[in-house]
């Protein structure tokens, strides 16, 4: 069973399961715990592309873009598709960023990216992009 048909059946069994009152957030936490599950389940060395999303946002300032490109770029993760705007002073970044030849792992992109954000003052989260459209679809 391929990350996404896995992200699906987890989520839908979740869904299922979990009181009405269980909001996004916990849906969301639920998820990331079964993140290294999925990580684990992974073929390790694949050459497939590990296609991930990493948004960015907060209080505009300069440097932004520099900050978390070369976060990637130590890491050796190919940024394939960027977009950001500005609405009323706030920034707002989606990058789609390729780990198949990375030099860290998605926790190890994630920690890195999270210490990044905090020291630029902005929010930064990051997923693969299958399970993110996966949880999305549900």
């Amino acid at each position: 069973m391929d990350r996404t048909a896995l992200a699906i059946a987890v989520t839908q069994i979740l869904l299922r399961n979990l009181p009405q009152a269980a909001g996004e957030e916990t849906v969301a936490a639920v998820v990331a715990d079964l993140l290294p599950l999925l990580e684990h389940a992974e073929a390790s060395g694949s050459d497939q592309r590990r296609l991930t999303v990493v948004t960015v946002m907060g209080k505009n300032h300069s440097g932004i873009v520099h900050a978390f490109s070369e976060v990637l770029a130590e890491n050796q993760v190919d940024i394939v598709d960027i977009n950001q705007t500005l609405v009323h002073g706030n920034f707002a970044m989606m990058m789609i960023v390729d780990l198949a030849g990375a030099r860290c792992d998605l926790l190890g992109l994630k920690a890195a990216l999270k210490k990044r954000g905090e020291e630029v003052g902005v929010q930064v989260y990051c997923q693969y992009e299958d399970i993110m459209r996966a949880v999305n679809r549900i």
